[in-house]
C-alpha cells in the first residue's frame, strides 16, 4: 500500500532537521496531504534532542505502528540502492522511499506524485523555496522570547550583524574535522570589510558554539557584542536572536544558514563561504541560495 502521508526521517541538530522538516512539509503541502516525523535516526546517535516541537510545526510523530511498516535505512550506500530499489518496484515495498542521490539538488524530487518516505539531509531551498512564506510560520517559537533576553534590544536597534563560528565537532572530531572543515579568519574579516564598506556603523553579534574562545581569540574593528548568555541546549535561543539581526556571516553549517533564511530584513545581505566542505568531492553547488554572497 502506498502511504497516505509523507513521512520524513529526522536526524542530526537543528539545522538539519529544520531542512528534513523544510522539505518533507513542502511535499505535502504540494500533494495535499499531512506530515508524520520518524524520530529513529535521533535515538540511534543519541547526541541530538528533538527540536522540532519548539516549533509551531505542522507535523505529528510517527506512531509505533507506522514504524512497524518503515524500513530503518540509514545513510549508506546499500540503503541508497534499496531507496532507488523502492521507487522502481513500489509494489514490493509497503512505503516507497525516496533519497536524493547526491548532496546537490535532485531534480526527480519535483516530479513526486503521492506521498513518500523521504530519508536524506535536503540542504538546498530548491526544495521548499516556493513555500517559504508558510514555512516562516511553521518555524516559530511556540514559547516567544522574553523581552529580557541579553542583547535582544540592542539587536533590534541597530544595523546588526550575526557572525557565526562553527567549533565544536568540527574542531573535536577528526573525522567531522576532516570533512567539514573551518572557515578562517580570512574569511570573516573580508566579510566584515565588505559589510562596513557599504554599513559604518554595523555592530556585530558573535555566535558560537565555543563563546568563550571567540571572545578571546576573535577581534574585529568594528563594535562587537558576543552572545554566551544562553547554555548549549537552548541553542535554538541564538538561532532566534541571529534570524533577528539584519546581515549575517555564516559559517559551513546549516545553524547559521536557518539563522540566514529565517531573516525578514528587507535590506539583508548574507555573505557565505565558498567552499562549504573541506572533503572537494561533495558537491554543495546548490547549499548556498543564489542571492547570497559567497567569499
Amino acid at each position: 500500500m502506498w502511504p497516505k502521508q509523507v513521512i520524513a526521517r529526522i536526524e542530526g541538530g537543528l539545522g538539519n532537521q529544520l531542512f528534513q522538516y523544510a522539505a518533507a512539509r513542502s511535499l505535502a503541502d504540494r500533494l495535499g496531504c499531512e506530515l508524520a516525523l520518524d524520530l529513529r535516526g535521533l535515538d540511534h546517535n543519541g547526541d541530538r534532542p528533538f527540536q522540532l516541537d519548539l516549533y509551531r510545526v505542522r507535523a505529528s510523530v510517527a506512531t509505533p505502528e507506522l514504524l512497524e511498516g518503515l524500513p530503518d535505512w540509514r545513510s549508506s550506500r546499500l540503503g541508497r540502492f534499496k531507496a532507488n530499489l523502492s521507487q522502481l518496484a513500489p509494489s514490493v515495498f509497503s512505503f516507497p522511499v525516496f533519497w536524493p542521490v547526491s548532496f546537490a539538488f535532485d531534480a526527480r524530487f519535483g516530479r513526486i506524485s503521492r506521498p513518500a518516505y523521504l530519508v536524506g539531509y535536503w540542504q538546498s531551498e530548491k526544495y521548499f523555496a516556493w513555500n517559504r512564506e508558510r514555512l516562516l510560520q511553521d518555524i516559530q517559537l511556540i514559547a516567544p522570547l522574553s523581552a529580557d533576553i541579553q542583547l535582544l534590544d540592542l539587536i533590534r536597534s541597530t544595523p546588526s550583524v550575526a557572525l557565526h563560528i562553527r567549533r565544536g565537532d568540527y574542531v573535536h572530531n577528526a573525522a567531522a574535522a576532516q570533512f567539514h572543515g573551518l572557515c578562517g579568519m580570512d574569511y570573516y574579516q573580508a566579510a566584515i570589510a565588505a559589510l562596513k564598506a557599504r554599513i559604518p556603523e554595523i555592530h556585530v553579534f558573535v555566535f558560537s558554539d565555543e563563546p568563550s574562545w571567540a571572545r578571546a581569540n576573535f577581534k574585529l574593528d568594528v563594535p562587537t557584542h558576543y552572545v554566551d548568555a544562553n547554555p548549549v541546549d537552548m541553542g535554538y535561543i541564538d538561532m532566534e536572536l541571529m534570524s533577528l539581526c539584519r546581515h549575517h556571516v555564516i559559517a559551513n553549517s546549516s545553524f547559521s544558514w536557518w539563522g540566514a533564511w529565517r531573516c525578514q530584513s528587507p535590506e539583508q545581505s548574507v555573505y557565505a563561504p565558498s567552499r562549504w566542505f573541506a572533503d572537494s568531492s561533495t558537491d554543495t553547488t546548490d547549499v548556498v541560495p543564489s542571492h547570497w554572497i559567497k567569499i
